[in-house]
């Protein structure tokens, strides 16, 4: 080779390798797949979420979905996030999925994120409650079938996801949707008229919690969002995702390929106003969507680092129940629900059964990199819990918060200490519908602290 074409040579390699160098670089650190399964129920079916009704489900204005991603990093490490247009996910249930995933696919519980929109225009599958609502055989004996078959169907979606990876890039955003109103505070009929003199009151979190992930060459694979309100626009006969059922329909129209999936959060004490009209589900959805759009648009926070996961259980406690002779005189109740407790406790009893009065609530910390830190909670927790989680967990120079509440066991409410003091629905009053003896005691809030703090150092001391 003479010395022109040696020297011409040599800033053509030089290029080459720069270019190459880039490429290397810009490889996607994270390997990400997604999975959904339509989780509708078959023909009419017994719904969940009001005791009012008293009939079966009459027909679909939109089906139920349940998604997951699977997310590995660079080691290895690796989460799966399954959320669920579902009313709850029961103690029973959650604790079947992850044992046979664990079997099946090796993933620890702590790495299995499950979580339920909450969504009021869904099936009921918390089997107790078949005397409490007096539902018919047919109607209960569908219902068993079903949660049979739908812890089937989300242990091999977690496969689905699994199988489906490939490399991925993340980055992380929050926008904002006004919709929700705390319902403690602010009485609905009185909710246009506040809202115009901007008279609302209450604590509410409007943030909306974006995940984006993308594949290699930038196109839109998933995109997780959250928000602090009740699934509860409707409260008709039927089949619905609710507003956050149209916020996925709406984003993944408007994505054709990607998943969108709606992560509930701390909205126990929340709830979309006005509503009962069907025109709101698509106006609330349309909102959300719109605030996940705009964010996807923005700039965002990109995630990068490890996988670090953590899972305990707060020891929560319960007031004790009432003694025998009350809850004989509670038996003769005009209250239904009054009766159906009472004789429940009084069974458990004559039955020499202890009447449980701890409970063991998980909670879950997942941290990616030092970008994003997702806190899980079960229950039904009220919003409280996601500002003072904000305000007591963020760092400057640490990740961003994302707190989603109705996770991994949906029992009942969760009140603060403020509201449990408060009293009311979500104070203790909604107890009257559950197995559990009481309201909670005063240790409540300060538990699920004391096992958020555990999680939040475990994590980052996984580094």
């Amino acid at each position: 080779m003479n010395r022109l074409a040696t020297q011409s040579f040599v800033p053509v390699v030089c290029l080459l390798i720069a270019v190459a160098s880039a490429v290397t670089a810009a490889e996607p650190a994270w390997r990400a797949g997604v999975a959904r399964t339509k989780i509708t129920p078959d023909g009419p079916y017994w719904m969940g979420g009001y005791a009012s009704r008293k009939r079966p489900s009459e027909g679909t204005l939109q089906d139920l979905y349940a998604k997951a991603i699977a997310i590995d990093d660079e080691t290895g490490s690796r989460v799966v996030i399954v959320t669920t247009d579902l009313l709850v996910i029961t103690r029973e249930l959650g604790d079947a999925v992850k044992r046979r995933v664990l079997e099946t696919y090796k993933l620890p519980a702590s790495h299995l994120l499950l979580n339920c929109s909450h969504t009021h225009c869904g099936p009921e599958i918390r089997l107790y409650r078949e005397s409490l609502h007096n539902i018919p055989p047919e109607s209960a004996r569908k219902m068993h079938n079903y949660v049979r078959r739908l812890e089937t169907q989300l242990v091999d979606l977690v496969g689905q996801a699994i199988a489906n990876q490939a490399p991925a890039s993340m980055s992380f955003a929050e926008g904002n949707a006004s919709f929700a109103v705390n319902r403690r505070n602010n009485r609905a009929a009185d909710v246009p008229a506040l809202r115009s003199a901007g008279n609302l009151i209450g604590p509410v979190d409007h943030s909306v919690p974006v995940l984006k992930v993308t594949d290699r060459d930038g196109s839109l694979r998933a995109v997780l969002f959250g928000y602090a309100c009740h699934n509860t626009v409707m409260s008709f006969h039927k089949t619905s995702g609710d507003y956050a059922g149209f916020a996925q329909q709406y984003i993944e129209e408007k994505h054709p390929g990607a998943v969108a999936m709606f992560v509930m959060g701390a909205g126990g004490d929340q709830n979309p106003e006005p509503r009962r009209k069907v025109e709101y589900l698509s106006k609330y959805g349309r909102t959300l969507a719109d605030a996940v759009e705009t964010t996807l648009a923005d700039s965002q926070r990109e995630v990068t680092g490890s996988l670090r996961a953590a899972l305990a259980s707060a020891p929560l406690e319960f007031q004790p129940h009432a003694d025998r002779e009350t809850l004989k005189k509670q038996t003769e109740s005009t209250n239904q629900y009054e009766r159906w407790k009472a004789n429940y406790i009084l069974g458990e009893l004559k039955a020499e059964r202890t009447v449980p009065r701890k409970y063991e609530l998980p909670v879950q910390a997942i941290q990616f990199g030092n970008d994003l830190l997702l806190l899980a909670i079960g229950g039904e927790c009220v919003v409280d819990y996601s500002l003072r989680t904000k305000r007591e967990f963020h760092r400057d120079d640490g990740p961003e918060i994302w707190v989603a509440g109705y996770s991994n066991d949906v029992f009942g409410y969760l009140p603060t200490l403020r509201v449990l003091k408060e009293g009311g629905y979500e104070g203790g009053g909604h107890m009257v519908y559950t197995k559990f003896p009481g309201p909670f005691t005063e240790t409540v809030e300060e538990r699920i602290f004391e096992t958020l703090d555990q999680l939040v150092r475990q994590v980052g001391s996984q580094q």
